[in-house]
């Protein structure tokens, strides 16, 4: 059996077109495979934020539920502390979401120490009116959690995921 001419060229075309064919195909996969990743890690780091939202929300919660106890309060406050830390590197150290987080922090912290320390401790008036004025110098819960928020809706729209 032998090949003419014509066979012989279509082999000779057929091994130059093969080996671009699949490179051209291993091209499209490694694009479609860029495009999925990048779409997943926009949706890990969109869930990474709103899990910093969520925790915050817990721990807020926690402080005006009546039926919680100290254990979970304390859990919750834990909860917070981490992903406040883990913020930094989310939103940025100078960014409006940390300065409220930290506001939340520290005027929480504050405030379930108050609690802690003068609903059961017998109390000294010039150390509880010491604390009335820092508690009253804190800023309020509720306006702490209005702003935190509004900072994160920028980071947390949905819509802007998938660009």
């Amino acid at each position: 059996m032998t090949c003419s001419a014509d066979q012989k060229s279509y082999y000779d075309w057929a091994l130059v077109l093969v080996p671009i064919f699949i490179s051209g195909a291993v091209a499209l996969i490694g694009f479609f495979q860029y495009r999925i990743n990048n779409h997943k890690f926009r949706l890990d780091l969109y869930n990474r934020r709103f899990s910093v939202y969520e925790k915050a929300l817990v721990y807020f919660q926690s402080y005006y539920s009546s039926d919680t106890n100290a254990e979970f309060i304390d859990a919750c406050a834990r909860d917070f502390i981490r992903v406040y830390r883990e913020s930094i590197f989310l939103f940025g150290a100078d960014s409006a979401v940390y300065r409220e987080l930290t506001a939340l922090k520290d005027t929480l912290g504050f405030l379930v120490q108050f609690d802690r320390k003068f609903k059961t401790e017998p109390r000294d008036q010039d150390e509880y009116k010491e604390w009335s004025k820092r508690k009253q110098s804190k800023p309020d819960l509720h306006t702490i959690m209005a702003a935190l928020e509004n900072a994160l809706l920028p980071w947390l729209d949905f819509k802007k995921i998938g660009k």
